[in-house]
């Protein structure tokens, strides 16, 4: 980052709302006497954000708002799964989301039953399929046979 990409960045953040310390301030001024970009960049910011600047007041910041940034740096700080596990469980208190979750499960496993349902009678289509295929082939055998050929050895046994 060059030396006026540095100081634009300093009047945006910490000049305008007089923040910056005396030194860097010193400094600051210093550079916008010298450089006539700075310089206009500092009046084309000052026009534009000197009306939201007059009448705003720093406003103080919630003790519950600290609290919940100080929770949320600690939560960080928490190995993969805890922070994961205390994620899920925020999720699962929500009310909203227990329904859509419970429908989510409930379409899964009915999904996951008529996959397997399907996948069972095309292997039962397929078995009667080939044992038709296996009387089929035996009955034209048979009926080619000479007349002695009394067919299976059963069908034998019984006539």
């Amino acid at each position: 980052m060059n030396r006026c990409e540095h100081f634009k960045e300093a009047i945006l953040t910490d000049y305008i709302d007089g923040r910056l310390d005396k030194k860097a301030a010193d400094l600051l001024e210093g550079h916008l006497l010298d450089c006539g970009d700075c310089r206009a960049f500092f009046k084309q910011v000052k026009e534009t954000l000197s009306p939201f600047h007059q009448n705003s007041s720093q406003q103080p910041v919630p003790p519950q708002l600290w609290e919940a940034v100080r929770q949320g740096i600690e939560g960080r700080q928490q190995g993969f799964l805890e922070s994961l596990f205390n994620g899920l469980k925020g999720w699962l208190v929500f009310p909203r989301l227990v329904p859509v979750l419970a429908t989510l499960v409930i379409m899964l496993l009915a999904g996951g039953v008529s996959l397997n349902t399907i996948q069972v009678n095309r292997a039962q289509e397929r078995e009667q399929g080939e044992y038709l295929a296996s009387l089929i082939g035996s009955a034209g055998t048979s009926l080619s046979a000479e007349s002695n050929n009394l067919g299976t050895p059963i069908e034998q046994y019984f006539l």
